[in-house]
């Protein structure tokens, strides 16, 4: 009888027991929360810059390629209303010839945001009314291009935009 009472102990602890995970060392960690506000020039942002962006420059700015694209977190209060993207930036002197004119265009999606036109060098904030459609999820996708770029010269290789700066999604005024 004791025998038949310590195997059916085994049997019921071995059944009891959590398989070990392959690599105990690794850890998962959960992805950050996407920020309604970003730095193109921290690194800590640089999750949130998915494309077209050249690698920050010593001064820690980057360029941007003619096309990009951004995520911004959607806090809950900006869910499902009008909401606005201020894009800060700036057009080098040194690039004023050929950026003469800039139009940049911001869309989401299918759904284009609106264009802004540069009006010469310097620093500026470009502004994009988002529609409250598009801010239902916790993030949204803006693609960006622009009209004019600064070709290779010498030896660099790059197609260079703006410096990109800030991005924002805010309340609409």
């Amino acid at each position: 009888m004791r025998l038949v009472m310590a195997a059916a102990l085994l049997l019921l602890n071995a059944g009891c027991r959590q398989a070990r995970h392959p690599h105990p060392e690794l850890t998962v960690e959960e992805p950050e929360a996407l920020q309604p506000a970003i730095d193109a020039a921290n690194p800590a942002d640089e999750g949130q810059l998915l494309d077209g962006f050249y690698a920050r420059e010593p001064g820690g700015w980057r360029w941007s390629a003619p096309a990009f694209t951004i995520t911004l977190g959607v806090p809950e209060p900006l869910r499902g209303k009008e909401a606005r993207i201020e894009f800060e930036l700036v057009i080098p002197e040194a690039g004023a010839a050929d950026l003469a004119g800039l139009t940049i265009t911001a869309s989401s999606g299918e759904q284009r945001l609106g264009q802004w036109r540069a009006p010469g060098p310097g620093t500026h904030t470009a502004v994009f009314a988002v529609p409250g459609a598009l801010l239902n999820e916790e993030g949204i996708l803006v693609d960006f291009a622009l009209d004019r770029f600064i070709l290779p010269r010498g030896s660099e290789v790059r197609r260079l935009g703006v410096i990109p700066s800030k991005f924002r999604l805010v309340a609409a005024q």
